[in-house]
Protein backbone atom coordinates (compact mmCIF):
# COMPACT_ATOMS: atom_id res chain seq x y z
CA UNK A 1 0.00 0.00 0.00
CA UNK A 2 1.39 3.48 -0.78
CA UNK A 3 1.52 5.99 1.74
CA UNK A 4 2.52 9.61 2.27
CA UNK A 5 5.13 10.61 4.48
CA UNK A 6 3.31 12.59 6.94
CA UNK A 7 1.62 9.25 7.59
CA UNK A 8 4.89 7.45 7.84
CA UNK A 9 5.74 10.15 10.08
CA UNK A 10 2.35 9.54 12.54
CA UNK A 11 3.06 6.17 12.55
CA UNK A 12 6.77 6.45 13.77
CA UNK A 13 5.84 9.50 16.58
CA UNK A 14 2.66 6.99 17.55
CA UNK A 15 5.59 3.67 17.74
CA UNK A 16 7.33 5.52 19.87
CA UNK A 17 4.51 6.29 22.80
CA UNK A 18 3.14 2.62 22.04
CA UNK A 19 6.12 0.39 23.10
CA UNK A 20 3.87 -2.59 22.47
CA UNK A 21 3.04 -1.41 18.81
CA UNK A 22 6.39 -0.32 17.87
CA UNK A 23 7.39 -1.78 14.27
CA UNK A 24 10.51 -0.71 12.28
CA UNK A 25 10.16 0.95 8.44
CA UNK A 26 13.24 -0.46 6.16
CA UNK A 27 13.12 1.01 2.51
CA UNK A 28 15.44 0.93 -0.33
CA UNK A 29 18.49 2.62 -0.02
CA UNK A 30 20.53 4.38 -2.75
CA UNK A 31 18.33 2.52 -6.05
CA UNK A 32 18.41 4.08 -9.17
CA UNK A 33 15.52 5.03 -11.00
CA UNK A 34 14.78 3.22 -14.41
CA UNK A 35 13.19 5.05 -16.79
CA UNK A 36 11.76 3.95 -19.68
CA UNK A 37 14.50 4.17 -22.61
CA UNK A 38 14.30 7.94 -23.62
CA UNK A 39 11.55 8.57 -21.21
CA UNK A 40 10.93 12.33 -20.95
CA UNK A 41 12.89 14.53 -18.48
CA UNK A 42 11.64 14.42 -14.43
CA UNK A 43 8.85 17.11 -13.97
CA UNK A 44 9.92 19.63 -11.65
CA UNK A 45 7.17 20.39 -8.82
CA UNK A 46 6.34 24.25 -8.05
CA UNK A 47 7.33 25.55 -4.56
CA UNK A 48 3.46 25.39 -3.48
CA UNK A 49 3.26 21.79 -4.69
CA UNK A 50 6.44 20.68 -3.40
CA UNK A 51 6.95 17.70 -0.43
CA UNK A 52 10.33 18.57 -0.21
CA UNK A 53 11.25 21.95 0.57
CA UNK A 54 15.05 23.52 0.56
CA UNK A 55 16.20 24.49 4.30
CA UNK A 56 19.86 25.31 3.46
CA UNK A 57 21.27 26.28 0.31
CA UNK A 58 24.61 25.61 -1.31
CA UNK A 59 27.10 28.64 -0.70
CA UNK A 60 29.74 29.90 -3.25
CA UNK A 61 33.24 30.53 -3.00
CA UNK A 62 36.21 31.59 -4.59
CA UNK A 63 39.35 28.98 -4.74
CA UNK A 64 43.05 29.31 -5.77
CA UNK A 65 43.66 26.30 -8.08
CA UNK A 66 44.22 23.34 -6.23
CA UNK A 67 43.37 24.68 -3.23
CA UNK A 68 41.38 23.08 -0.80
CA UNK A 69 37.55 23.53 -1.23
CA UNK A 70 34.99 23.92 1.91
CA UNK A 71 32.24 21.17 1.13
CA UNK A 72 29.33 22.50 -0.56
CA UNK A 73 25.98 21.89 1.98
CA UNK A 74 22.46 21.73 0.90
CA UNK A 75 19.45 19.92 3.58
CA UNK A 76 16.08 18.69 1.61
CA UNK A 77 13.51 18.73 4.59
CA UNK A 78 9.66 17.46 4.47
CA UNK A 79 7.08 19.93 5.48
CA UNK A 80 4.66 17.86 7.49
CA UNK A 81 1.90 20.79 8.38
CA UNK A 82 1.34 20.86 4.78
CA UNK A 83 -0.82 19.15 3.13
CA UNK A 84 0.83 17.79 -0.29
CA UNK A 85 -0.76 14.87 -1.04
CA UNK A 86 1.09 11.33 -1.35
CA UNK A 87 4.83 10.13 -2.16
CA UNK A 88 4.92 7.19 -4.01
CA UNK A 89 7.00 5.01 -1.30
CA UNK A 90 7.95 2.36 -3.49
CA UNK A 91 9.81 4.44 -5.78
CA UNK A 92 13.23 5.07 -4.21
CA UNK A 93 14.31 8.92 -3.28
CA UNK A 94 17.74 10.01 -4.22
CA UNK A 95 19.90 13.03 -3.77
CA UNK A 96 22.43 13.80 -6.77
CA UNK A 97 24.82 16.27 -7.20
CA UNK A 98 25.39 18.33 -10.59
CA UNK A 99 27.52 20.88 -12.25
CA UNK A 100 26.92 23.24 -15.28
CA UNK A 101 28.87 26.17 -16.86
CA UNK A 102 26.13 28.50 -16.55
CA UNK A 103 23.82 29.96 -13.23
CA UNK A 104 21.09 27.67 -14.14
CA UNK A 105 19.76 24.04 -12.04
CA UNK A 106 17.71 23.05 -14.93
CA UNK A 107 20.58 20.97 -16.98
CA UNK A 108 21.04 17.08 -15.81
CA UNK A 109 23.81 16.50 -18.33
CA UNK A 110 26.92 16.94 -15.88
CA UNK A 111 26.57 14.76 -12.54
CA UNK A 112 29.48 15.38 -10.27
CA UNK A 113 31.11 12.65 -10.58
CA UNK A 114 32.01 11.53 -6.65
CA UNK A 115 29.32 12.95 -5.39
CA UNK A 116 26.29 10.30 -5.78
CA UNK A 117 23.90 10.37 -2.74
CA UNK A 118 21.13 7.79 -1.45
CA UNK A 119 18.28 8.96 0.52
CA UNK A 120 16.95 6.48 2.60
CA UNK A 121 13.65 8.36 3.34
CA UNK A 122 14.48 10.30 6.71
CA UNK A 123 12.21 13.27 7.43
CA UNK A 124 15.40 15.56 7.28
CA UNK A 125 18.12 14.84 5.07
CA UNK A 126 21.55 16.35 4.22
CA UNK A 127 24.15 16.19 1.88
CA UNK A 128 27.54 17.53 1.00
CA UNK A 129 29.77 18.08 -2.11
CA UNK A 130 33.47 19.02 -1.99
CA UNK A 131 34.27 20.87 -5.67
CA UNK A 132 37.27 20.34 -7.60
CA UNK A 133 39.82 23.05 -7.74
CA UNK A 134 42.22 21.14 -10.45
CA UNK A 135 40.84 23.88 -12.84
CA UNK A 136 40.05 26.99 -13.43
CA UNK A 137 37.27 28.86 -13.98
CA UNK A 138 33.56 29.23 -13.00
CA UNK A 139 31.34 26.14 -12.40
CA UNK A 140 27.89 26.15 -10.58
CA UNK A 141 27.27 23.38 -8.49
CA UNK A 142 23.49 22.19 -7.39
CA UNK A 143 21.54 19.03 -5.63
CA UNK A 144 18.57 17.67 -6.60
CA UNK A 145 16.26 15.20 -4.87
CA UNK A 146 14.52 12.93 -6.67
CA UNK A 147 11.30 11.11 -6.01
CA UNK A 148 7.69 10.28 -7.06
CA UNK A 149 4.52 11.61 -6.30
CA UNK A 150 1.08 9.93 -6.77
CA UNK A 151 -1.48 11.85 -8.73
CA UNK A 152 -4.72 11.06 -10.20
CA UNK A 153 -5.16 10.88 -14.10
CA UNK A 154 -7.89 11.74 -16.58
CA UNK A 155 -9.53 8.49 -15.49
CA UNK A 156 -8.99 9.08 -11.88
CA UNK A 157 -6.76 5.88 -11.49
CA UNK A 158 -3.61 6.95 -9.41
CA UNK A 159 -0.23 7.38 -11.46
CA UNK A 160 3.08 7.99 -10.48
CA UNK A 161 4.92 11.07 -11.57
CA UNK A 162 8.69 11.00 -11.05
CA UNK A 163 9.20 14.52 -9.55
CA UNK A 164 12.49 16.41 -8.41
CA UNK A 165 13.34 19.28 -5.87
CA UNK A 166 16.31 21.20 -6.95
CA UNK A 167 18.85 23.87 -4.81
CA UNK A 168 19.73 26.88 -6.05
CA UNK A 169 23.22 26.77 -8.02
CA UNK A 170 26.28 27.54 -6.03
CA UNK A 171 28.85 29.65 -7.49
CA UNK A 172 32.54 28.28 -7.75
CA UNK A 173 35.36 30.18 -9.02
CA UNK A 174 38.87 28.85 -9.17
CA UNK A 175 41.49 31.23 -10.41
CA UNK A 176 45.18 30.86 -11.51
CA UNK A 177 47.51 33.05 -9.59
CA UNK A 178 49.86 32.56 -12.04
CA UNK A 179 48.07 32.75 -15.13
CA UNK A 180 48.95 36.41 -16.21
CA UNK A 181 52.84 35.76 -15.58
CA UNK A 182 53.01 32.10 -17.87
CA UNK A 183 55.37 32.37 -20.35
CA UNK A 184 53.73 31.56 -24.09
CA UNK A 185 50.94 33.36 -26.13
CA UNK A 186 47.51 33.95 -26.05
CA UNK A 187 45.10 32.14 -28.54
CA UNK A 188 41.25 33.82 -28.74
CA UNK A 189 38.30 31.72 -30.51
CA UNK A 190 35.02 33.20 -31.13
CA UNK A 191 31.59 30.71 -30.79
CA UNK A 192 28.09 32.19 -32.48
CA UNK A 193 24.66 30.60 -33.55
CA UNK A 194 23.65 30.09 -36.86
CA UNK A 195 22.47 33.99 -36.88
CA UNK A 196 26.21 35.02 -35.62
CA UNK A 197 25.18 35.57 -32.03
CA UNK A 198 27.39 34.67 -29.57
CA UNK A 199 27.07 31.74 -27.76
CA UNK A 200 28.12 31.31 -23.68
CA UNK A 201 28.85 27.72 -22.43
CA UNK A 202 30.73 26.10 -25.11
CA UNK A 203 33.94 24.05 -23.89
CA UNK A 204 36.89 24.71 -26.18
CA UNK A 205 39.66 22.35 -26.14
CA UNK A 206 43.30 22.66 -27.42
CA UNK A 207 45.24 19.35 -26.96
CA UNK A 208 48.77 18.71 -28.36
CA UNK A 209 48.95 16.96 -31.42
CA UNK A 210 50.32 13.54 -31.41
CA UNK A 211 51.03 13.79 -34.64
CA UNK A 212 54.56 15.91 -33.43
CA UNK A 213 57.49 14.76 -30.88
CA UNK A 214 57.03 17.48 -27.51
CA UNK A 215 58.44 18.67 -24.78
CA UNK A 216 56.15 17.74 -21.82
CA UNK A 217 55.22 21.74 -21.42
CA UNK A 218 53.15 20.89 -24.45
CA UNK A 219 49.90 20.21 -22.21
CA UNK A 220 46.00 20.35 -22.68
CA UNK A 221 44.01 23.08 -22.11
CA UNK A 222 39.94 23.80 -21.99
CA UNK A 223 38.76 27.05 -21.81
CA UNK A 224 35.03 27.83 -21.82
CA UNK A 225 33.02 30.78 -23.60
CA UNK A 226 31.81 33.93 -21.89
CA UNK A 227 30.24 36.55 -24.15
CA UNK A 228 31.43 34.05 -27.14
CA UNK A 229 34.71 33.69 -26.13
CA UNK A 230 37.27 31.91 -24.89
CA UNK A 231 41.14 32.14 -24.41
CA UNK A 232 44.05 30.62 -24.21
CA UNK A 233 47.40 31.12 -22.79
CA UNK A 234 50.10 28.32 -24.29
CA UNK A 235 54.00 27.40 -24.25
CA UNK A 236 55.19 27.16 -27.76
CA UNK A 237 54.27 23.60 -29.39
CA UNK A 238 51.77 22.23 -32.16
CA UNK A 239 48.22 21.93 -31.11
CA UNK A 240 44.81 20.81 -32.06
CA UNK A 241 41.87 23.32 -31.90
CA UNK A 242 38.46 22.01 -31.38
CA UNK A 243 35.18 22.05 -29.88
CA UNK A 244 34.50 19.54 -27.03
CA UNK A 245 31.37 20.53 -25.97
CA UNK A 246 28.25 22.93 -27.82
CA UNK A 247 26.21 24.62 -24.92
CA UNK A 248 22.81 23.38 -24.15
CA UNK A 249 20.18 23.25 -27.30
CA UNK A 250 23.16 23.18 -29.96
CA UNK A 251 25.53 20.98 -31.84
CA UNK A 252 29.35 20.69 -31.68
CA UNK A 253 30.82 21.63 -34.92
CA UNK A 254 33.50 18.97 -35.98
CA UNK A 255 35.65 21.81 -37.13
CA UNK A 256 39.65 21.47 -36.12
CA UNK A 257 42.48 23.59 -36.49
CA UNK A 258 46.40 22.35 -36.76
CA UNK A 259 48.10 25.31 -34.53
CA UNK A 260 51.70 25.93 -33.52
CA UNK A 261 52.95 28.52 -31.75
CA UNK A 262 56.74 29.59 -31.86
CA UNK A 263 58.71 32.24 -30.34
CA UNK A 264 58.05 34.40 -33.21
CA UNK A 265 53.91 33.97 -32.89
CA UNK A 266 50.82 32.08 -33.34
CA UNK A 267 50.63 30.12 -36.41
CA UNK A 268 47.15 28.38 -38.29
CA UNK A 269 48.25 25.22 -40.63
CA UNK A 270 45.59 25.27 -43.35
CA UNK A 271 47.48 22.11 -45.20
CA UNK A 272 48.21 23.95 -47.82
CA UNK A 273 50.00 27.13 -46.82
CA UNK A 274 50.13 28.64 -42.85
CA UNK A 275 49.57 31.74 -41.86
CA UNK A 276 49.79 34.06 -38.89
CA UNK A 277 46.52 33.19 -37.00
CA UNK A 278 43.47 34.95 -36.53
CA UNK A 279 40.77 33.88 -33.89
CA UNK A 280 38.65 31.46 -35.59
CA UNK A 281 35.00 31.22 -34.97
CA UNK A 282 32.78 28.30 -34.21
CA UNK A 283 29.06 28.29 -35.63
CA UNK A 284 26.67 25.74 -33.69
CA UNK A 285 23.53 24.80 -35.17
CA UNK A 286 20.14 24.66 -32.70
CA UNK A 287 19.47 20.71 -32.17
CA UNK A 288 16.83 19.74 -34.51
CA UNK A 289 13.57 18.26 -33.13
CA UNK A 290 12.20 14.78 -33.96
CA UNK A 291 8.72 14.54 -34.95
CA UNK A 292 7.41 12.39 -31.42
CA UNK A 293 3.95 12.70 -32.49
CA UNK A 294 2.97 11.49 -35.88
CA UNK A 295 3.57 7.41 -35.76
CA UNK A 296 3.75 7.08 -39.44
CA UNK A 297 5.82 4.31 -40.92
CA UNK A 298 9.94 5.45 -41.18
CA UNK A 299 11.07 1.78 -41.93
CA UNK A 300 9.53 -0.73 -44.11
CA UNK A 301 10.05 -4.23 -45.80
CA UNK A 302 10.98 -5.54 -49.13
CA UNK A 303 8.86 -5.53 -52.37
CA UNK A 304 9.21 -10.00 -51.86
CA UNK A 305 7.12 -8.72 -48.34
CA UNK A 306 10.65 -9.65 -46.68
CA UNK A 307 11.95 -7.02 -43.11
CA UNK A 308 15.43 -8.75 -43.52
CA UNK A 309 15.30 -7.68 -39.90
CA UNK A 310 19.38 -9.03 -40.06
CA UNK A 311 20.38 -6.63 -43.38
CA UNK A 312 22.89 -4.40 -42.84
CA UNK A 313 21.86 -0.03 -43.53
CA UNK A 314 23.98 1.88 -45.53
CA UNK A 315 25.37 5.24 -44.24
CA UNK A 316 23.43 7.50 -46.97
CA UNK A 317 20.38 5.65 -46.20
CA UNK A 318 20.74 6.44 -42.08
CA UNK A 319 21.03 9.98 -43.17
CA UNK A 320 17.79 9.75 -44.99
CA UNK A 321 15.56 7.70 -42.58
CA UNK A 322 16.76 10.84 -39.89
CA UNK A 323 15.62 13.26 -42.33
CA UNK A 324 12.34 12.01 -42.53
CA UNK A 325 12.08 11.84 -38.64
CA UNK A 326 12.24 15.57 -38.17
CA UNK A 327 9.57 17.71 -36.32
CA UNK A 328 10.18 20.62 -39.15
CA UNK A 329 9.96 18.77 -42.66
CA UNK A 330 12.45 19.64 -44.89
CA UNK A 331 11.53 21.17 -47.87
CA UNK A 332 11.55 18.52 -50.97
CA UNK A 333 11.18 21.46 -53.30
CA UNK A 334 14.61 23.29 -52.29
CA UNK A 335 18.30 22.88 -53.48
CA UNK A 336 20.28 21.76 -50.43
CA UNK A 337 23.15 20.15 -52.66
CA UNK A 338 25.61 23.43 -52.22
CA UNK A 339 26.09 22.75 -48.15
CA UNK A 340 27.35 18.60 -49.47
CA UNK A 341 30.75 19.65 -48.81
CA UNK A 342 31.89 15.71 -49.49
CA UNK A 343 33.63 14.73 -52.60
CA UNK A 344 32.13 11.46 -52.72
CA UNK A 345 28.76 12.52 -52.75
CA UNK A 346 27.85 13.53 -56.33
CA UNK A 347 25.10 15.91 -57.01
CA UNK A 348 23.05 12.98 -58.97
CA UNK A 349 22.86 10.92 -56.14
CA UNK A 350 19.58 9.99 -54.66
CA UNK A 351 20.32 10.59 -51.44
CA UNK A 352 22.21 13.95 -52.24
CA UNK A 353 19.92 16.59 -51.42
CA UNK A 354 19.13 15.02 -47.98
CA UNK A 355 23.04 14.88 -47.01
CA UNK A 356 23.03 18.03 -47.90
CA UNK A 357 20.30 19.64 -45.80
CA UNK A 358 21.60 17.40 -42.49
CA UNK A 359 24.73 18.56 -42.97
CA UNK A 360 23.33 22.14 -42.81
CA UNK A 361 21.38 21.54 -39.74
CA UNK A 362 24.47 20.29 -38.27
CA UNK A 363 23.82 16.92 -37.37
CA UNK A 364 26.74 15.59 -39.16
CA UNK A 365 29.46 16.58 -37.29
CA UNK A 366 31.91 13.47 -36.51
CA UNK A 367 29.79 10.82 -38.69
CA UNK A 368 32.17 11.67 -41.40
CA UNK A 369 36.14 11.51 -39.80
CA UNK A 370 38.29 11.95 -43.51
CA UNK A 371 36.82 14.18 -45.06
CA UNK A 372 34.56 11.36 -47.33
CA UNK A 373 30.67 10.96 -46.81
CA UNK A 374 31.35 6.51 -47.40
CA UNK A 375 27.54 6.69 -48.76
CA UNK A 376 27.17 2.85 -49.49
CA UNK A 377 29.09 2.00 -46.86
CA UNK A 378 27.92 -0.24 -44.30
CA UNK A 379 27.14 2.01 -40.91
CA UNK A 380 28.64 0.94 -37.97
CA UNK A 381 27.14 0.92 -34.31
CA UNK A 382 29.64 3.86 -33.73
CA UNK A 383 28.76 5.76 -36.59
CA UNK A 384 24.87 5.50 -35.74
CA UNK A 385 25.33 6.39 -32.46
CA UNK A 386 27.12 9.06 -33.40
CA UNK A 387 24.34 10.05 -35.97
CA UNK A 388 21.46 9.48 -33.24
CA UNK A 389 23.15 11.64 -30.67
CA UNK A 390 22.65 14.89 -32.57
CA UNK A 391 19.35 14.85 -31.93
CA UNK A 392 20.18 15.25 -28.37
CA UNK A 393 22.29 17.44 -25.97
CA UNK A 394 25.53 15.86 -25.14
CA UNK A 395 25.94 14.05 -22.09
CA UNK A 396 29.70 14.35 -20.98
CA UNK A 397 30.53 11.44 -18.77
CA UNK A 398 33.87 10.19 -17.15
CA UNK A 399 32.48 6.45 -16.84
CA UNK A 400 32.68 4.31 -20.17
CA UNK A 401 29.31 2.23 -20.48
CA UNK A 402 30.72 -0.60 -22.15
CA UNK A 403 33.85 -2.60 -21.57
CA UNK A 404 35.13 -2.45 -25.50
CA UNK A 405 34.84 1.50 -25.66
CA UNK A 406 38.24 2.72 -24.66
CA UNK A 407 38.44 6.65 -23.50
CA UNK A 408 40.44 7.01 -26.33
CA UNK A 409 37.71 5.53 -29.33
CA UNK A 410 36.53 8.49 -31.58
CA UNK A 411 33.13 8.24 -30.68
CA UNK A 412 33.58 7.39 -26.68
CA UNK A 413 31.40 10.56 -25.99
CA UNK A 414 28.34 9.50 -28.06
CA UNK A 415 28.11 6.29 -27.31
CA UNK A 416 28.59 6.76 -23.31
CA UNK A 417 25.67 9.78 -24.05
CA UNK A 418 23.41 7.44 -26.00
CA UNK A 419 24.12 4.95 -23.75
CA UNK A 420 23.35 7.72 -20.33
CA UNK A 421 19.99 8.02 -22.35
CA UNK A 422 18.48 4.72 -22.46
CA UNK A 423 19.34 4.42 -26.06
CA UNK A 424 21.28 1.73 -26.89
CA UNK A 425 22.42 -0.90 -23.93
CA UNK A 426 24.96 -3.18 -25.58
CA UNK A 427 25.50 -6.60 -25.35
CA UNK A 428 24.92 -9.15 -22.68
CA UNK A 429 28.53 -9.60 -22.08
CA UNK A 430 28.88 -5.84 -21.39
CA UNK A 431 30.53 -5.03 -24.77
CA UNK A 432 28.99 -2.49 -27.61
CA UNK A 433 31.02 -4.00 -30.63
CA UNK A 434 31.38 -0.32 -31.83
CA UNK A 435 32.63 -1.15 -35.57
CA UNK A 436 30.43 -3.82 -36.21
CA UNK A 437 27.77 -3.34 -38.89
CA UNK A 438 24.29 -2.42 -37.50
CA UNK A 439 21.15 -4.31 -38.39
CA UNK A 440 18.03 -2.73 -39.40
CA UNK A 441 16.21 -4.26 -36.09
CA UNK A 442 18.77 -2.73 -34.19
CA UNK A 443 18.08 0.56 -36.04
CA UNK A 444 14.45 0.41 -35.47
CA UNK A 445 15.01 -0.67 -32.00
CA UNK A 446 17.23 2.55 -31.33
CA UNK A 447 14.92 5.06 -33.16
CA UNK A 448 11.94 3.48 -31.51
CA UNK A 449 13.52 4.32 -28.27
CA UNK A 450 14.52 8.16 -29.24
CA UNK A 451 11.06 8.61 -30.30
CA UNK A 452 9.19 6.90 -27.48
CA UNK A 453 7.34 4.94 -29.52
CA UNK A 454 6.10 1.27 -28.75
CA UNK A 455 3.58 -1.06 -30.64
CA UNK A 456 0.49 -2.35 -29.20
CA UNK A 457 1.20 -5.70 -28.53
CA UNK A 458 -2.71 -6.34 -28.10
CA UNK A 459 -3.58 -4.69 -30.95
CA UNK A 460 -1.44 -6.69 -33.03
CA UNK A 461 -2.15 -9.93 -31.98
CA UNK A 462 -5.91 -9.10 -32.40
CA UNK A 463 -5.62 -7.92 -35.62
CA UNK A 464 -3.36 -9.88 -37.24
CA UNK A 465 -4.81 -10.68 -40.16
CA UNK A 466 -6.03 -7.69 -41.22
CA UNK A 467 -2.83 -5.73 -40.77
CA UNK A 468 -1.20 -3.55 -43.85
CA UNK A 469 1.75 -5.73 -43.63
CA UNK A 470 2.63 -8.80 -41.98
CA UNK A 471 6.67 -10.11 -43.31
CA UNK A 472 7.14 -13.29 -44.30
CA UNK A 473 10.49 -13.78 -42.77
CA UNK A 474 9.45 -12.06 -38.82
CA UNK A 475 8.16 -14.07 -36.28
CA UNK A 476 5.61 -12.56 -33.60
CA UNK A 477 8.77 -14.08 -30.81
CA UNK A 478 11.96 -12.35 -32.60
CA UNK A 479 13.26 -10.08 -30.47
CA UNK A 480 12.49 -6.64 -32.16
CA UNK A 481 9.23 -7.74 -33.50
CA UNK A 482 7.38 -4.68 -31.75
CA UNK A 483 9.94 -2.13 -32.77
CA UNK A 484 9.72 -3.86 -36.56
CA UNK A 485 6.21 -3.37 -36.09
CA UNK A 486 6.43 -0.14 -34.80
CA UNK A 487 8.73 1.36 -37.28
CA UNK A 488 7.04 0.00 -40.19
CA UNK A 489 3.27 0.12 -39.99
CA UNK A 490 1.29 3.66 -39.53
CA UNK A 491 -0.58 4.63 -36.80
CA UNK A 492 -3.46 6.38 -34.70
CA UNK A 493 -3.23 6.00 -30.88
CA UNK A 494 -3.61 7.23 -27.65
CA UNK A 495 -1.29 6.69 -24.91
CA UNK A 496 -2.03 6.52 -20.95
CA UNK A 497 0.09 5.42 -18.00
CA UNK A 498 -0.28 1.72 -19.58
CA UNK A 499 1.24 2.73 -22.51
CA UNK A 500 0.13 3.11 -26.12
CA UNK A 501 -2.65 2.07 -27.59
CA UNK A 502 -3.02 1.71 -31.09
CA UNK A 503 -6.92 2.67 -32.65
CA UNK A 504 -6.42 2.60 -36.73
CA UNK A 505 -3.93 1.56 -38.85
CA UNK A 506 -2.52 2.78 -42.20
CA UNK A 507 0.51 2.15 -45.49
Amino acid sequence: MKKNLRQLLSSHHAAQTRASTKRGFAFVVSLALVFSLFAALPLTASADDDPFQVTENPVGAIYVLNQTAVPLKATFEYNALADFGTIDSIVPITVQWYWSLVNSNTDRSNVAWESDVGYNRLITHQTTLTPTTDTAGVRYYYAVISYATNVLNTQQLWTSVPTETATAPARVEVIDPNAGSEPGHKIEVNKVDGDGKPLNGAVISLVPDSSHQQDESVKSHDATTVDGKAEFTVTDGHYILSEKQAPSGYNATDDKYSIYVTANGVYIDYGTHSEPYEPVTFVNKEIPLLNKEDHFAFMQGYEDNTFRASRNMTRAEAVVMFSRLLSKSMNESADYKSYIGYPDVSSTAWYANQVGYMRHLGVLADYSRDGNFRPNDPVTRAEFATLAAHFDHLTLTNTNAFSDVQSSHWAVKYINSAAAKGWITGYSDGTFKPEANITRAEVVTLVGRMLDRVADKDFLEANAGSLPRNYTDLAASHWAYLAIMEASIGHDYIKDSTGEHWTAVYE
